[in-house]
């Protein structure tokens, strides 16, 4: 981590960049991360800031994504910004394991975001193959185009459960994380394929950007990233069912 937070009397001065920020092109103030320990110090060196990103040395940029564009994303950049201590949230050095809880949380919701999508693709796909006649009949018909939504109506239930079981156990103050990484790898990879599926069934018009499918499919393949992709979810998987010895470094 770059952004660094130095404490100056009652107040920090922030100096460095903060990219891939959701929202950094609109919104009015942003929960940051920023070093406030020394690099040596790795997680325990990282504070949390409740800033104003109207203050004088804030600037931004917005990036051209594939996906997500109704949010937004680009980088924010801070040039000596002062920020009253009062800004801080919680303890100093604190702000990775407060990010870290709220993982595990955050991901099971991504999970369930991206099933949303998926199922309203579905739904919609199932009643245009009923409807759409070709040689001669509905093309519900073919096993061709009824397995791939049967297919994906029980991937779904299943994705959606998992999801479910995370949200439950942490309720309850239950272990959940390596439940909910399972859920933030396996929900979006699924949905991504399930809608392309979608989008191939309704021929050359849902290649068209007239229907919703590719819209859902380049926001879904956006959240295959946020919040640790497949790759680091199936690390933490790893880790709790195998133990240390799954550790790679």
């Amino acid at each position: 981590m770059k952004l660094s937070a130095r404490r100056d009397g009652d107040q920090y001065v922030l100096n460095g960049e903060k990219t891939s920020i959701s929202f950094s092109s609109s919104a009015s103030t942003a929960l940051m991360m920023a070093r406030t320990g020394t690099p040596e110090s790795g997680a325990h060196g990282v504070s949390a800031f409740y800033v104003d990103l109207n203050s004088p040395g804030v600037s931004r940029t917005r990036f051209r994504d594939l996906g997500s564009r109704a949010i937004g994303r680009g980088s924010l950049f801070f040039d000596s910004v002062k920020v009253p201590v009062s800004a801080r949230i919680g303890a100093e050095g604190a702000g990775f394991v407060q990010v870290m809880q709220g993982f595990d949380f955050s991901r099971a919701l991504i999970g369930l975001m991206c099933i949303g999508a998926a199922q309203q693709s579905v739904d919609e796909t199932c009643r245009f193959v009923a409807e759409r006649e070709a040689f001669g009949g509905s093309l519900a018909r073919f096993e061709g185009v009824s397995f791939p939504l049967a297919e994906a109506a029980v991937e779904l239930r299943a994705a959606r459960l998992l999801c479910y079981e995370a949200l439950w156990l942490r309720d309850r103050g239950m272990p959940h994380g390596w439940l909910a990484a399972g859920a933030k790898w396996l929900a979006p990879e699924l949905c991504a394929r399930v809608l392309h599926q979608c989008l191939l069934l309704h021929g050359h018009t849902g290649f068209s950007l007239d229907l919703p499918h590719q819209q859902r499919m380049r926001d879904v393949i956006g959240l295959e990233i946020g919040d640790g992709t497949a790759q680091i979810m199936k690390l933490l998987v790893a880790r709790e069912i195998i133990g240390k010895s799954a550790r790679p470094y």
